[in-house]
């Protein structure tokens, strides 16, 4: 099951990007972020009135929710919208894809876990191969604050990802999940009602703007976060990290579908990116043990 829940997840951020493009026809990536984070939390609180679960977070566990909020979803969700805009899902999802390397490097000093030789040597594969995309990437006129800002979202991601391995493994995937948009939720609603849209608002185009927020709030936020939260919490960091080496294949195809440029050198490297993938991935699933519904 392990590798169904790692397919799913890559499927669905795999198509965020497109999602979040036609989005920000009508609203400001503050708002998209905060539509995400509240559609996220309204499908899960009703899964966990639905099984009846009972809340286990401590006060203890306030900072690093604290930190796990602001990295791994304020962030990189009020970010990601305004770079797909300018630049295009193709090039967010490049970046995206560089979490499992900083996901080692991350995991050394937070966890004191050493990555194993076949680890390394996948990720580092799927390195060069991101590199030869971004290359190719690189011909668009980008400016560096741009790439720094985009980079920036793949080291937040790993730095959440630590901290839940570290101090939040002892909480239930949906509760975290749910804690951790409910707090972003109160952070990014007031500022998207205050920050001003400086771009112009197609209104033909409001509906397919609230239908992507709500595809990308309750699939791609709610959803995925959840079983991608299960996984970092069963399987460790990496192994769930490893997603977003396949992120920037739906990006690309998206974006080729919506009139972005794509390559053969894109082609080559996306295929490469998939063996690396594979590589890793295969035979690293541990057992888990079947999770009860409370009440069973």
């Amino acid at each position: 099951m392990p590798y169904f829940w790692f397919s799913v997840i890559c499927l669905i951020w795999g198509s965020s990007f497109i999602l979040m493009k036609r989005a920000m026809e009508c609203l400001s990536p503050v708002s998209v972020g905060a539509g995400r984070e509240i559609g996220g939390a309204v499908v899960l609180s009703l899964l966990f009135l639905v099984l009846k679960h009972r809340p286990t977070v401590q006060r203890r566990d306030f900072w690093p929710l604290l930190g796990v909020v602001f990295l791994g979803f304020v962030w990189p969700h009020s970010l990601q919208p305004e770079l797909v805009t300018r630049h295009g899902g193709a090039f967010v999802g490049m970046t995206v894809g560089f979490t499992p390397l900083l996901t080692i490097l991350v995991s050394i000093p937070i966890l004191g876990v050493w990555p194993t030789p076949r680890q390394t040597v996948g990720v580092v594969g799927a390195l060069v191969c991101m590199l030869a995309l971004l290359m190719d990437l690189g011909r668009q006129d980008i400016p560096m604050s741009d790439i720094l800002l985009a980079f920036s979202v793949p080291l937040t991601y790993s730095i959440a990802n630590s901290l839940i391995r570290l101090s939040l493994k002892h909480l239930p995937p949906l509760e975290l999940t749910l804690v951790c948009l409910l707090a972003a939720s109160a952070v990014l609603l007031p500022l998207s009602l205050t920050v001003k849209n400086h771009r112009t608002v197609n209104f033909d185009q409001i509906g397919t703007a609230l239908l992507a927020v709500a595809i990308l709030g309750v699939v791609g936020t709610g959803i995925a976060t959840f079983l991608f939260n299960r996984l970092v919490q069963q399987q460790g960091p990496l192994f769930a990290a490893m997603t977003t080496n396949l992120i920037p294949i739906g990006a690309v195809l998206w974006g080729r579908a919506d009139g972005e440029q794509i390559s053969s050198t894109q082609v080559i490297a996306l295929i490469g990116i998939l063996a690396m993938v594979t590589y890793v991935q295969f035979g690293a699933a541990k057992p888990v043990e079947l999770e009860l519904i409370p009440g069973e």
